[in-house]
C-alpha cells in the first residue's frame, strides 16, 4: 500500500494550485492528482508490471490506460446530507476531457515516482525500468550532480565564468521578456535559450558556475517542470481532442452484469481461500518459523502470527460474504442491496475499482432499472 506521504505530496500541490487559479484548476483537477499521486504507479503491481509503471519513459503509456477510468469518474460529483444520505450524482457529462485528465494522471504519477526514487530506493530513479535480462537505465543522485562536470574542453576557469555569469544574466532577461510577452515564441526562445547553455556546460564543465547546474536542470524538468506543465495543460481546452456531446447511453444491463460477475468471482475466491487457509494455518506458520524464524521479530511467536493470521482471514471472509450479498442483490435488482452496495465501494473509493463499481451503479440508466424494478 503506497504511504501517506503520497497523499501529502498530491494534497498540497492540487490545493495550492485550486486556490492560486482562482479554481481554474478545480476540486475535480485537484482530486484526479491527489488519488493517482497516490495510486499512480503502483497499480501496475497488480498486473505485473511495477517495474515499468515506475519508469520515467514508460509510466506515460501506461497513464493512457489509465485515464480512462479517471475521465470515467468526473462524470459524478458527491451530496453529503447527513451521514445517511450520502450519494453520487450523475451528471451525464464529463467535467474534464480526457487529454486533460490524461496530463493530471502523468503530473501525478511522475510524482509518485519521484518520491519512491528519493525516499525508497534512496535517490535511484529508474529512466528505463528492468525487464528480464535488461538491467534498465536508471540515474542516482550522484549521476546527476557529476553530469558533464569536466567539461569537453578541459580547465578554462576564467572564460568558463565569464560566459557562465553572462548566460546567467542574460536568463534574467529573458524570462523577464517572457512574463512580458506570454507568446509560444517568447516561451520557445526561452526554452532554446536553456539548451544551448547546456551546450556550453557541456563545453566548459562546472567551472561556467561553480555549480552543478546541468544534472540539476535535467533533475527538476523531469521530476518538477514535467508534473507542473502537465496540471497547467490540464486546464486548458484542446479542440482537436474534443469529443462531441451527443449523448451515447450505453446498456445499463452490461454494467450490471460485469459488476455482479466481479462480486461473485472476488467473493468466491475469498470464501474458498479463507476457509483453506484456516485449515492449513499451523501449517504455514511452521514452514514459516522453520524457514525464516531467525529473521522474525523478536516479539513475534507463532501464537501470535496465529493471531493475526486469524484476525485478517475473518476479515477477508466477511467482505467475502459481503460481496456475494451484494451479487445476489443485483442480480435480483433488489434496491436497498444496490443502495448498500454503493455504500460499501464508496469506504473504497480511495481504490480504483472500489470508486468505479460506486459510480457505475449511480450511472441515471442503471439506477432508473432498479428503481423501476422495485
Amino acid at each position: 500500500m503506497p504511504s501517506i506521504a503520497h497523499l501529502v505530496l498530491g494534497a498540497t500541490i492540487g490545493v495550492c494550485l485550486y486556490y492560486i487559479s482562482d479554481g481554474r484548476f478545480s476540486k475535480t483537477h485537484a482530486f484526479v492528482l491527489f488519488l493517482n499521486n497516490y495510486l499512480g504507479p503502483d497499480l501496475g503491481w497488480i498486473l505485473g508490471l511495477g517495474a515499468i509503471t515506475h519508469s520515467i519513459l514508460f509510466w506515460p503509456v501506461f497513464a493512457f490506460v489509465l485515464s480512462y477510468f479517471y475521465h470515467f469518474f468526473t462524470r459524478f460529483t458527491i451530496e453529503i446530507d447527513g451521514i445517511r444520505n450520502i450519494e453520487l450524482i450523475d451528471l451525464e457529462k464529463h467535467k474534464l476531457s480526457y487529454i486533460n485528465v490524461y496530463f493530471l494522471v502523468v503530473a501525478g504519477g511522475t510524482l509518485h515516482n519521484y518520491l519512491d526514487s528519493l525516499m525508497n530506493r534512496g535517490g535511484v530513479f529508474y529512466i528505463i525500468p528492468q525487464i528480464s535480462s535488461f538491467n534498465g537505465v536508471s540515474w542516482t543522485i550522484e549521476d546527476f550532480m557529476q553530469l558533464w562536470e569536466i567539461g569537453l574542453l578541459g580547465n578554462l576557469p576564467v572564460i568558463a565564468l565569464l560566459i557562465g555569469v553572462t548566460f546567467i544574466f542574460g536568463f534574467i532577461f529573458l524570462f523577464v521578456w517572457f512574463l512580458k510577452k506570454e507568446s509560444k515564441k517568447a516561451g520557445l526562445i526561452n526554452l532554446s535559450y536553456i539548451a544551448l547553455f547546456m551546450f556550453i556546460f557541456f563545453l566548459f564543465g562546472s567551472l561556467s558556475t561553480e555549480h552543478a547546474d546541468a544534472g540539476a536542470i535535467v533533475y527538476v524538468s523531469l521530476f518538477w517542470a514535467i508534473p507542473l506543465v502537465c496540471c497547467v495543460f490540464s486546464t486548458k481546452e484542446f479542440k482537436y481532442f474534443k469529443k462531441s456531446l451527443k449523448k451515447t447511453k450505453k446498456k445499463e444491463s452490461k454494467n450490471l452484469k460485469l459488476i455482479t460477475l466481479w462480486l461473485i468471482f472476488v467473493g468466491s475466491l475469498g470464501v474458498v481461500a479463507t476457509i483453506l487457509a484456516f485449515i492449513i494455518n499451523d501449517t504455514i506458520i511452521t514452514f514459516i518459523f522453520d524457514n525464516y524464524g531467525t529473521e522474525m521479530p523478536s516479539y513475534l511467536g507463532p501464537g501470535e502470527i496465529l493471531s493475526l493470521a486469524l484476525i485478517l482471514e475473518s476479515l477477508i471472509l466477511s467482505l467475502s460474504i459481503i460481496s456475494l450479498t451484494c451479487a445476489f442483490g443485483l442480480k435480483t435488482k433488489n434496491e436497498k442491496v444496490w443502495k448498500f452496495t454503493i455504500y460499501c465501494h464508496l469506504i473504497f473509493s480511495w481504490t480504483i475499482i472500489g470508486l468505479y463499481i460506486a459510480c457505475a451503479l449511480s450511472v441515471k440508466q442503471v439506477k432508473e432499472t432498479i428503481v423501476n424494478r422495485v
